[in-house]
Formats: structure tokens, C-alpha cells, sequence
């Protein structure tokens, strides 16, 4: 157990308790808006459908806002919770939008997409004030005697708390509560994690993952999220504005100031100024974003104190039109977003360059045994039948001769015999031509020992994987006769889905090292094929082997 579990401390420094905080505390604001979002949407597209069939845009609006904003759920939950959810599958463009909206309608995904979104606000929403309500409580608690003296004392619930000595003792107890809170964010993170894996997990993943933009896109794109930002902030003032003031004075422009300049400072900065990349290129960039975001608005308070000082502060709107962004920028820092898509890229390179070196493998395998079978194997047959031949016209040849000729003779069947066994170990001619089914069968024939062979049919897997499925099965068997001393073994072989299962055991005297050079040499050889093998050998009671390999579907 490491110490950030036991340690209240340690795990309030933790960033992994402050990103689960953002993500439940997130459900106060994204939870009304998806209920509005689903409500709305529905009432009204029903509603107008029955009517005039007018609601079908709607509905179909609805059904592309549903796979956004829970696309965006899936992308919160992974960076805040580390849900591991994939990304669904983008829906397949039909000719005409009803056509779509009857997918979707008819989509089981779409509805536990939507049953999600409303668990934000139904289970979410209270979630969210217990958490923030017992962190406050606990805040409350231990500034106690900073407040105490200001309207009348603390309301407690049971009393009130209005002297000194009373506020001092709600000190320890704000402390508890507040080393305590780790655990209760824990506790609302997981369930928080368990529903979105539930709900948002979809039953058609979207496929491999490209490679990560470079690094240059991913600024572009940031700064073209930047201006979506402060557009759809605008025109929601300008919206205000209308409703509230027309003809008025155009208050908006103020605001509009404030967000034009850090966008306009943003794009200057990606032009002419690169910060960089990874986790201290991203922190730069928060860092010069709150710093602009700063600097604008101390010019606009100091404006408003120079024009109407003691006035509306009306420079409360530019600071909450600027903090939104720069809070946004930070969430997404802290959650290490940049850092996982790269990684995940990385992965992806190297998982596939490792097939490709696994198959480039097995390929020089099956090359080298077929230059052995074709050539020197060949060239040794050859040899041998003529130096039978020359044996018999030998015949009245001196004792000498005949004898040097019977050993060479012998001597070069013995080469072609090992040359044989040295081919079937580095790649056998009967798995390549006829499969894992024909190898496994040649191999049981020719063991020592009896063995009950189990041979589900199905398709051919990769050469690769065929090639380790092989060797294990011959592994197993010598062991089982040379060091077991089993007499009799099964050999089950099956397909699981995309799976090929293996399972080997014998009667024998058990007690076989999984680190041994044997096994240990083929664990790495499934494994490289990102494949799970493992050794069960109680002394006594024998050895079974199980190994799982993906083979495709």
C-alpha cells in the first residue's frame, strides 16, 4: 500500500484528488444544461411533430447535440477519472436526415448516452453539493475565528458559536473533516467513474487511434478553439444585451474588449513566439494565458476607478468572462490531456512496430527453414544416396575402403537427421503448409508419452502466432517426458472470439519453474504477441500450461 493512501496529508497535495474534485464539482453546471438540453429538446420536437412534423429537425439537432456533448463527457471522464472509456464510432452518414434520426432513435448507445446526461443532474447534481457542501463546512470550521464576531456568531445547527473559545474548537474539527474530504472525493469519483464506464462505454468502438497531430496543429487548433470561445461568449452578451437594453447603451462592447485582446495577444504569441511542447510547453501556455487574462483586467479596473470609482463595478463581468477560459485552460492542464494523447500515440507506434518486427521475425524463421529444407538438406540427400551407391559397386573393394565409405554413409545420414531437427526448431515445414491443426497432430504422433488431443476446428491465425502456439505444445510435451515423467497428457486448442486458447497438462511430478529458460522463453514469446501464459505446477500434481493469443476475429 503506498504511503498517499494512508497519509491524509499526502493526499491532499495528491493532483489526482483535485482533478476528481473538478469532475464532480463539473455535474453543478453540466448537469442542469444536459437536463435543459434533453427536456427541451424532447418537448418541443415531440410536441411540433405531432402537430406539423416540424419537430424532425429538431430531433435530429438533438440527436448530433447528444453525441457531442457525450463525446465530451467521455473525453472529461477519461482526463478527470482515468476511465479508460474508447471513443464510439462515428454514425454512419445516411442519405437523409430521417433515415438518421431513426438510427439513432433505434441505437442502443444513444439512449444510455442520454440516460448518462440525465444521471449528471439526477445522481450528479446532489453528489456535487454533498462534496463542495462538506469542504465548505470544513473551511468554514477551521477560518472560524477569523468570522466568528460578524453577524452574531456561527449557526451550528444545535447552537451558536459566538465567543472565542467557542471558535477555536471548531478549528480541530474543521481540520478532521477537511483531511477526511480526500476519501469522500475518492468515494463520489468512483462512483462517478462506474457510471460513466457503464453508460458511456460503447458497443462499437471507433477504430485505432491516428497518430497525434504534431505539435504545431495542436497549437493551431488551440487558438482556434480560443476564438469558438469568445464568438459564442460575444454573441451571448450581444443576446443579453437585446433582450434586456435594446437601443441602450452597448455595455457588451466592454467585455467583448476583454476577451478580443487575450485572443489577439494568443494568436501574436503562437505566430511569432513558440512555446513549446509537453507537460512544461502546456504549462507556459497556461501560465502566458492567465498572465494576459490578468493584465487586461487590472487595465480595466484601473479605467473603472479613474471613471466611476465607488460606482457599479461593472469590471466584475470582463474578470468572469476572462476566468471562465483560463479555469477551462488549467482543468485541461491539470488533467494531463496532452500528456495521455501522446502517450496513447507512442503506444500505438510502438505496439505496431512491434508486430512488425515479430512478423518480420517469424518470416525469416520460415525463410531460413526453407533454404535448410531446399538447400543443404537437400544437398546432404543427395549425398547420401550416392554414397550408397558407391557402397555397393565397392564390393570387391579392400576391407579399408568399404570401411571408410560405410562411415561416411552413416555420418551423412546422421547430419541430414539433425539438420531435420534443426529445421522443425526453428520453424517446422508441416506448420507452414498445413497449418497449427496438422503441426500439433505431427507433434502428439510422435511423443513419448500418450496424449488426448482436443482440436477445435476454426480458421488459420497469423504465422506468428501459430509459430508460438506451436512451440509451446512442444515445450510442454518434451518436459512432460523428460522432467515430469507424466503418463498421460491433454492438449486442448480452441478459439475464445478473437482468442486462441491453449491449455496443456500432464500427471506428472509438477513442481516446473516458470522462471526456467524453457518457459520463461516462451512466456516472452507470447507476450511479445501481446499474449498471457501461465504455469500451474503444485509438486505432486502435475503441470498445466495455459496460454491465450489474440488471432484476429
Amino acid at each position: 500500500m503506498t504511503s498517499s493512501r494512508i497519509n491524509p496529508l499526502a493526499r491532499l497535495g495528491e493532483g489526482a484528488t483535485y482533478r476528481r474534485l473538478a469532475h464532480v464539482a463539473s455535474a453543478l453546471v453540466l448537469g442542469p444544461a444536459w437536463l435543459v438540453m434533453l427536456v427541451v429538446g424532447w418537448s418541443v420536437g415531440v410536441s411540433l411533430t405531432i402537430v406539423l412534423l416540424l419537430g424532425l429537425p429538431i430531433l435530429a439537432g438533438l440527436a448530433e447535440a447528444v453525441r457531442f456533448c457525450a463525446q465530451g463527457e467521455r473525453g472529461l471522464a477519461n482526463g478527470l477519472l482515468d476511465a479508460g472509456i474508447p471513443r464510439r464510432q462515428p454514425p454512419v452518414r445516411r442519405p437523409s436526415f430521417l433515415r438518421g434520426l431513426r438510427a439513432w432513435i433505434t441505437d442502443p448507445d444513444s439512449w444510455r448516452e442520454q440516460a448518462y446526461l440525465m444521471a449528471r443532474f439526477v445522481g450528479g447534481v446532489p453528489l456535487a453539493a454533498l462534496v463542495l457542501g462538506v469542504i465548505w463546512a470544513g473551511l468554514a470550521a477551521l477560518a472560524a475565528p477569523a468570522y466568528y464576531r460578524f453577524g452574531g456568531g456561527i449557526e451550528l445547527g444545535v447552537g451558536r458559536a459566538d465567543t472565542l473559545p467557542e471558535a477555536l474548537a471548531l478549528v480541530p474539527l474543521g481540520a478532521v473533516v477537511l483531511l477526511l474530504c480526500p476519501w469522500l472525493i475518492a468515494l463520489a469519483a468512483s462512483a462517478s467513474r462506474a457510471t460513466a464506464r457503464a453508460l458511456l462505454t460503447p458497443s462499437t468502438v471507433q477504430p485505432a487511434r491516428r497518430p497525434a497531430p504534431p505539435p504545431a496543429e495542436l497549437r493551431r487548433r488551440a487558438l482556434a478553439i480560443h476564438a469558438g470561445v469568445v464568438v459564442g461568449l460575444s454573441g451571448f452578451l450581444v443576446v443579453i444585451w437585446a433582450l434586456t437594453t435594446p437601443g441602450g447603451y452597448f455595455w457588451p462592447s466592454w467585455p467583448m474588449i476583454s476577451l478580443a485582446v487575450p485572443l489577439a495577444l494568443h494568436a501574436l504569441v503562437l505566430a511569432r513566439y513558440p512555446i513549446g511542447t509537453g507537460a512544461r510547453g502546456r504549462l507556459r501556455a497556461l501560465q502566458v494565458h492567465a498572465g494576459i487574462a490578468v493584465i487586461v483586467n487590472a487595465y480595466l479596473v484601473a479605467i473603472w476607478a479613474l471613471s466611476t470609482p465607488g460606482r457599479y463595478f461593472w469590471v466584475i463581468w470582463t474578470m468572469l468572462a476572462a476566468a471562465l477560459p483560463v479555469a477551462a485552460h488549467a482543468i485541461w492542464v491539470a488533467a494531463g490531456r496532452g500528456d495521455r494523447e501522446e502517450m496513447a500515440a507512442r503506444i500505438d507506434t510502438l505496439t505496431a512496430t512491434r508486430a512488425g518486427a515479430v512478423d518480420a521475425q517469424a518470416a525469416e524463421l520460415r525463410r531460413i527453414e526453407r533454404d535448410l529444407h531446399d538447400g543443404a538438406q537437400a544437398r546432404l540427400v543427395a549425398l547420401a544416396m550416392d554414397l550408397g551407391m558407391a557402397r555397393e559397386r565397392l564390393s570387391d573393394a579392400a576391407p579399408e575402403t568399404r570401411a571408410l565409405v560405410d562411415d561416411a554413409h552413416e555420418h551423412a545420414k546422421k547430419a541430414i537427421t539433425e539438420l531435420r531437427d534443426l529445421a522443425r526448431g526453428i520453424h517446422p515445414v508441416v506448420l507452414t503448409d498445413r497449418g497449427l491443426a496438422a503441426a500439433i497432430d505431427t507433434l502428439v504422433g510422435d511423443s513419448g508419452v500418450p496424449v488426448e488431443l482436443d482440436m477445435a476446428p476454426g480458421a488459420r491465425a497469423p504465422a506468428a502466432v501459430e509459430a508460438a502456439g506451436y512451440f509451446v505444445v512442444a515445450e510442454a510435451l518434451t518436459n512432460a517426458v523428460k522432467h515430469s515423467r507424466a503418463t498421460n497428457v491433454r492438449v486442448a486448442v480452441s478459439r475464445r472470439g478473437p482468442w486462441l486458447a491453449i491449455r496443456v497438462e500432464d500427471d506428472g511430478a509438477g513442481g516446473a519453474d516458470p522462471a526456467g529458460s524453457g518457459l520463461a522463453g516462451l512466456r516472452h514469446r507470447v507476450e511479445a504477441l501481446d499474449g498471457v501464459m501461465t504455469v500451474t505446477s503444485p509438486a505432486g500434481r502435475g503441470t498445466v500450461i495455459d496460454v491465450e493469443m489474440p488471432c484476429g476475429s
